[in-house]
């Protein structure tokens, strides 16, 4: 018997800027939290952080405050709609700029301070491949790709997927097309990415659906709210609580991967499993 609890833990990425990553965060987490999880969100885009933006709130410490060492983590937790827990950046500060990779383990490894808190954390990551991408991203057990039905959007998501299989060894990629016009449009999006990693036998990815372009997502951007608490029976909103039920069911790590993780004491208490599981 073990005294461990693991958290789940979900990085929402992409290749281009544009796609509604940060807006598919802040609802996926507002669903899950709904579901009756513990959720937590990082605003992983430590230079251009919007999430208080996009949810009008004006937080009294942020990520900044973390680095210059005046608080702990724990005392960044901010609340958010639906009973989400928000860690916020501060745009104007200087001191997440040109982060190195040992300050992003140092911002990672003090979530074992929360550990017990929460079940599952949200990491909304910038875009592109910079290196606070590339960190948080293979510090996550999931890693979501959120890719448009536009050239520019795949080619980018297909060379984000390229650098964090061929320098991190991250093999299972899940994707979510996003501002579709049909359940069809979001289909062709991801067999596009599909056909572009058909070489590559080490790359596995795995459709999770498809979310509608919807007035209503921009009617509850104007009201700095999330679309799937403000307007829940909206396209939107049914897609998304659609992707929230997969989501709930993904497995749990059970194994660290060696190298930087989310919670990771949590993985290395783990009990040794025997077999293999089926991932669906």
């Amino acid at each position: 018997m073990t005294n461990r609890h693991c958290v789940q833990v979900i990085a929402i990425t992409g290749g281009k800027g544009g796609t509604g990553k940060s807006t598919l965060a802040i609802n996926l987490s507002v669903a899950l939290a709904m579901s009756g999880q513990r959720v937590v969100l990082l605003d992983g885009n430590l230079e251009l952080p919007c999430i208080d933006t996009l949810l009008n709130i004006r937080p009294q410490r942020t990520l900044a405050d973390l680095l210059e060492g005046k608080c702990s983590l724990k005392e960044l937790l901010h609340p958010g709609p639906r009973g989400i827990n928000l860690i916020l950046g501060d745009p104007f500060s200087s001191a997440a700029l040109n982060l190195q990779t040992a300050h992003h383990a140092g911002i990672i490894n003090s979530f074992n301070e929360i550990q017990r808190d929460l079940d599952v954390l949200i990491v909304d990551t910038a875009s592109g491949a910079n290196s606070s991408v590339l960190n948080f991203t293979r510090a996550a057990h999931e890693v979501v790709m959120v890719l448009c039905n536009e050239p520019a959007s795949i080619l980018n998501t297909y060379a984000l997927i390229r650098t964090l299989n061929n320098h991190y060894n991250i093999r299972r990629f899940r994707v979510i097309s996003n501002r579709t016009y049909s359940p069809m449009e979001g289909l062709d999006a991801f067999n596009k990415l599909l056909a572009l990693t058909a070489n590559s036998a080490e790359v596995s990815l795995m459709y999770v659906g498809n979310l509608p372009e919807d007035l209503a997502v921009r009617y509850a951007s104007h009201k700095r709210r999330a679309a799937y608490d403000f307007s829940p029976r909206s396209k939107f909103s049914r897609e998304l609580e659609a992707i929230a039920c997969k989501v709930s069911k993904w497995p749990l790590p059970t194994t660290p991967r060696g190298h930087i993780e989310f919670f990771t004491d949590s993985l290395i208490m783990a009990p040794q499993h025997h077999g293999t599981k089926t991932l669906r």
